[in-house]
């Protein structure tokens, strides 16, 4: 299991997100609450002998609701589920997590969709 399959195996076991988390963009008619995430491959680390099997990967994280309070909540156990990933393998049979950093949530109301987002940036190395 790679990275994004182990982040989303984690994140659908959020109480509200089973099967509602999304690569890059959710499909119309998608009903919140619902995540959506962009990830990579990471950058991998590399000494004077070459490159290493660690490397790091920058991630956004958006969390999506249709209730204001609702989505500050949600934000708050999307980033309790991450903080456990730290000093562990994640997913089933996913990588280990030797350290992970966050950016403060940013949140907007998205006025056309009328929805709530919380955003923010994760750092993770494996």
């Amino acid at each position: 299991m790679n990275f994004e399959e182990a982040l989303k195996s984690e994140l659908n076991s959020i109480t509200g997100l089973e099967d509602k988390v999304f690569p890059v963009f959710a499909e119309e008619g998608i009903k919140p609450p619902f995540v959506i995430y962009v990830s990579s491959e990471g950058q991998q680390d590399k000494t004077l002998d070459g490159y290493l099997i660690s490397k790091e990967i920058e991630c956004e994280i958006h969390v999506i609701h249709s209730n204001y309070s609702k989505m500050k909540n949600l934000t708050k156990d999307a980033l309790s589920k991450l903080q456990t990933f730290y000093g562990r393998a994640i997913g089933v049979d996913g990588p280990f997590i030797k350290s992970l950093s966050y950016d403060k949530p940013i949140e907007v109301h998205e006025k056309e969709v009328k929805l709530y987002r919380s955003s923010f940036d994760i750092r993770v190395r494996l």
